[in-house]
């Protein structure tokens, strides 16, 4: 998991090292392009990284995306209509399906666009991600937090689909990893938004956002199939 939320010359240069040594050896490699627009050197960093690093997904809000997109276009002909809001809505979701769509294939990577209503697409198909708090945007972390559940998940997928005597590499290992990618990165955001809730609903009578935070730390770790049932909600389209 490679995470802009605190960029600097050197953590840039040990992203893109780590990126390239992820990608050699058939790693999952996911960004997080956190405040990407909010900078000339954020956005920058996002080009370089892009234009050196494969990603197997990418995880931000809509506003983030909206931005990489913006980036990539330049260097990718045909552009992609850029969803006029950054909230996805009932009102708005199907604009932002297509869009997450096209993004996707844009830059080559499973796209996790997380909010109101949560949205992870591998190019072809989108999965439509209901559940958590609305609380959790006030916690700082959270997105961060599940990048890096997200990369795990990743992991585990690609082990998974490994075949005997595999070693991993560039090759079978790398793609198992991607056909998989969505199914994964889309599983992290359920377990995410589930433990949101838990968090929630467990909170102490004087519980503020401090405690809520470790509250969903808490819920992860002790996360199993029992704590999930029925606080799954998604489709497919």
């Amino acid at each position: 998991a490679l995470n802009m939320g605190t960029p600097s010359e050197r953590r840039e240069q040990a992203m893109l090292a780590a990126g390239k040594a992820a990608n050699a050896n058939g790693i999952p490699v996911l960004l997080d392009p956190v405040g990407v627009g909010a900078s000339a050197f954020r956005r920058k960093m996002a080009e370089e990284l892009l234009e050196a690093v494969t990603f197997t997904a990418i995880r931000g809000n809509m506003s983030e995306i909206r931005k990489l997109s913006e980036l990539a276009e330049k260097k990718v002909t045909g552009g992609v209509d850029v969803c006029p809001v950054d909230v996805v809505t009932e009102e708005t979701l199907v604009e932002a399906v297509t869009f997450v769509k096209a993004v996707s294939k844009r830059l080559g990577a499973v796209l996790a666009v997380t909010g109101a209503i949560d949205l992870v697409s591998d190019g072809q198909q989108c999965v439509v991600i209901r559940g958590g708090r609305e609380e959790m945007s006030r916690v700082t972390g959270t997105g961060c937090q599940l990048s890096g559940l997200a990369a795990a998940f990743l992991a585990v997928a690609r082990n998974m689909e490994a075949p005997a005597g595999s070693t991993g590499g560039n090759t079978a290992g790398g793609a198992a990893c991607a056909a998989r990618g969505m199914e994964a990165v889309a599983a992290a955001v359920c377990v995410m938004n589930a433990a949101g809730e838990i968090a929630w609903e467990q909170r102490g009578l004087c519980g503020g956002n401090a405690s809520y935070g470790t509250g969903i730390i808490d819920a992860v770790y002790r996360m199993d199939q029992k704590m999930l049932e029925g606080r799954i909600r998604y489709e497919v389209r």
